[in-house]
């Protein structure tokens, strides 16, 4: 029975960029499947959009530009930080994850892009933002009965993961 908006489904997942390189896997996961609740935003609407309607045991690729996954690479979203602002236990290596406050108090999560002697450049672009997407993904099972409290980020996909240029 093809699954609709609203079921809940396991499936086995990958995500590669274009040059084929590993993004992120289900195969992580500690049996190796997500548990996915459709319609509640716990993936990208696109994705769903693929699954809806594929059947139990079914296997099917599909790519999935910028715009319908993280969107595209904002250099807006580039903050120059000067090194005098940081805290002193920062880890200063480039890739590591940083917190940012901005002047309205609210945060923002961002990755070390770059280290100069005076300043660094914090990237809050989500780390797939200008990425083509390409997905395998294997429907292992549907009916089930959705999760109490859902992880609303089912692609544990992390600036570890990517390859980011440095420039």
């Amino acid at each position: 029975m093809p699954i609709k908006i609203g079921d809940v489904v396991r499936i086995e997942y990958e995500i590669r960029d274009k040059d084929g390189k590993l993004l992120g896997t289900s195969k992580d996961n500690q049996d190796g499947t997500i548990k996915i609740h459709l319609g509640t935003g716990q993936v990208l609407p696109a994705f769903e959009g693929e699954i809806v309607g594929m059947s139990k045991g079914e296997k099917k690729k599909f790519s999935l530009e910028p715009d319908k996954a993280y969107g595209e690479f904002n250099p807006l979203l580039l903050e120059k930080i000067p090194k005098k602002d940081l805290s002193d236990d920062l880890d200063l290596q480039l890739r590591n994850m940083v917190e940012i406050v901005g002047p309205n108090g609210m945060t923002s999560t961002g990755w070390i892009r770059l280290i100069e002697d005076d300043f660094i450049i914090v990237d809050l672009n989500p780390p797939l933002a200008g990425k083509t997407l390409h997905f395998s993904v294997k429907l292992i099972e549907s009916g089930l009965e959705p999760d109490e409290n859902p992880n609303p980020f089912q692609f544990g996909v992390s600036c570890e993961t990517c390859n980011h240029e440095y420039e």
